[in-house]
């Protein structure tokens, strides 16, 4: 097969030489007849025409028998896994071939590679043949071959886990035997000790009858599936063993159920102590101190939630326990069935009450958790607001800043306010809700009122503050205000009078035209304008920081001297005039 499909691979190169041959018709110059050269054609044509189908087909013929010889391996090997077993050590190296063989070979991704080719083949094998028989054929044999290896790979699949479960029972088997025997060696020793002895030693007899049923259960498995020399061995050792373990329980099966009542009473105290933690704790949880907030509230609830949650489990265990109870009770006095009955009860009903009031409490306070946030948002609202109305009125010199930004000051200092405003009005109506509803509430008794009630309260009183500061810092800014204007406006009165003053005295023309000008003037010159510029200016000091008073000051002085300089200018100007009127009336005389 690989020759054949050697020779058509190379089917092109063949072409070639046959041509070489047809065109010198001769081989190596020995002359070949024409007949038989187109013979030669006709069957070169025919292999060359039908190269690519046998191509196709020797690919299917090669991949199928390649599928057949690993179904043909794990039909070999499962035949030699599935038998009656040996003794653990065979057991072992069978578990060790299997793994070997499917597992570190890859057996199966192996198989599931050459399937998927060797379907891919067939069906273009399939598809270029065109014969009905052919394509019949290649279907035929893809079916069952699919069908063969779905059973067998379910079979070879099963293998692992049977050997492993056939090494786990020897080891069970082994164990138990081992341990059971030497067991029973010190229990039958034990048969004529005294009663308390007998007693103190079978105390554990439940685990011994669980290893014998296991010892039994693993024996009976090995037995079914291993050969019959070793089934027969094992049959022989189990019922001696059980010879044994039968004329050993007559004698001591009684100690046995002391030890199961030690085990149920266990459970039984452990059972009621656990749920009575879990009530006595849900007690304590519903009368706990409980601050009258929001975040202390939202806590409170989770706990009540968890109790509920709680609930269902602790009702399934007292179930438990009352069953328990139930077994203990066939086996004790009158008078501690008595008592467990008070108990279990007592209990029953405290969890109903636990149920029935945490259901309630948690109803009151979910319906409480709404406003108190609601207050906690109002708080918050007011204190952010209060913030910015502290920003506005702590500006150290409002009288550097402009007019316009002052103005702006002033407006958010209205709007800042009424927000405070309006957030303790909602905190007021809010607070009287809530306490109104823990006051009328008999489960909310234990909530804490004095930090909620402190809270409010100390939200009036910053209010009160507020208003007192906010309206003392919009007094002084109109008092500054009015000051600054005041100083400005007697400022430019005087400065008016000092710059008519200098025209005046450096003016040019008739004297006696100027003395009449100037006389009208400075005659009416009042001294009432600079006190009027004096005071505004002592008053404005009085309210400006001290870093800016000195260029105040400055301003003052300067516009002192000029006053003076313009007095003492007047007073020459009055000498002056005074000589020229008295030469005047001389001359007229």
């Amino acid at each position: 097969m690989q020759l054949s499909n050697d020779l058509l691979k190379n089917i092109e190169g063949h072409k070639k030489t046959f041509h070489e041959i047809h065109g010198a018709r001769s081989v190596n110059g020995v002359p070949v007849p024409l007949d038989q050269l187109e013979d030669m054609a006709e069957r070169f044509n025919f292999v060359v025409s039908s190269s690519e189908l046998h191509l196709l087909k020797m690919e299917f013929l090669e991949l199928k028998y390649r599928l057949l010889s690993l179904l043909v391996l794990a039909e070999s090997k499962l035949k030699s896994w599935i038998i009656k077993y040996g003794r653990r050590e065979s057991v072992e190296l069978l578990l060790q071939n299997y793994i070997s063989v499917i597992e570190n070979n890859k057996f199966f991704e192996q198989y599931e590679v050459t399937y998927q080719i060797l379907k891919r083949a067939a069906e273009m094998y399939a598809k270029a043949n065109g014969s009905v028989e052919e394509v019949e054929s290649v279907m035929k044999f893809m079916s069952e071959t699919t069908a063969q290896w779905r059973n067998l790979s379910v079979e070879v699949r099963s293998v692992r886990s049977m050997l492993e479960e056939v090494i786990a029972n020897w080891d069970r088997y082994s164990s138990t035997v081992a341990g059971l025997q030497a067991w029973l060696e010190d229990a039958e020793k034990m048969l004529n000790q005294t009663e308390q002895s007998k007693k103190d030693f079978f105390r554990h007899l439940p685990h011994w009858i669980q290893q014998h049923t296991a010892m039994n259960d693993a024996g009976n498995f090995l037995i079914e599936t291993c050969d019959e020399t070793i089934s027969r061995d094992l049959k022989q050792q189990l019922l001696l063993l059980n010879g044994r373990w039968r004329e050993l329980f007559m004698q001591v099966k009684q100690y046995a159920r002391a030890d199961e009542l030690d085990k149920m009473q266990k459970e039984y105290l452990d059972g009621v102590a656990n749920l009575t933690a879990f009530v006595d704790g849900s007690n304590r949880k519903f009368s706990s101190a409980v601050e009258l907030s929001f975040l202390d509230v939202k806590m409170f609830i989770q706990d009540l939630e968890n109790i509920k949650q709680k609930l269902p489990a602790m009702e399934t265990q007292y179930k438990m326990v009352t069953r328990t109870a139930q077994l203990i009770t066939k086996e004790v006095s009158q008078e501690e069935v008595n008592e467990m009955l008070a108990t279990l009860t007592k209990i029953k009903e405290q969890l109903s009450k636990v149920k029935e009031y945490s259901c309630a409490l948690l109803y009151e306070c979910q319906h409480l958790l709404s406003p108190l946030e609601e207050q906690e948002k109002q708080i918050t609202n007011f204190y952010e607001s209060l913030e910015k109305v502290n920003e506005i009125i702590s500006i150290l010199d409002p009288e550097s800043q402009p007019t316009t930004v002052l103005k702006q000051k002033a407006q958010d200092l209205v709007a800042y306010q009424e927000n405070c405003k309006k957030a303790l009005s909602l905190i007021e109506r809010n607070s009287q809700s809530i306490l109104q509803c823990v006051a009328s509430s008999e489960m909310l008794q234990h909530f804490h009122q004095s930090t909620f009630q402190k809270n409010v309260t100390q939200v009036q009183i910053t209010f009160q503050n507020m208003v007192r500061k906010a309206g003392d810092w919009r007094k002084n800014i109109e008092v500054n205000s009015r000051l600054m204007k005041k100083f400005e406006e007697s400022r430019a009165e005087l400065e008016k009078v000092i710059q008519i003053a200098n025209y005046c005295l450096k003016e040019k023309g008739n004297p006696e035209e100027l003395l009449r000008k100037h006389s009208e003037f400075f005659n009416q010159l009042d001294q009432r304008v600079l006190n009027a510029f004096l005071k505004a200016c002592d008053e404005l000091t009085d309210i400006l920081p001290e870093q800016e008073q000195h260029s105040l000051q400055e301003a003052v002085r300067k516009l002192h001297r000029q006053w003076k300089v313009s007095d003492i200018e007047h007073f020459l100007w009055n000498g002056i005039s005074s000589a020229l009127r008295s030469r005047h009336q001389k001359n007229s005389a």
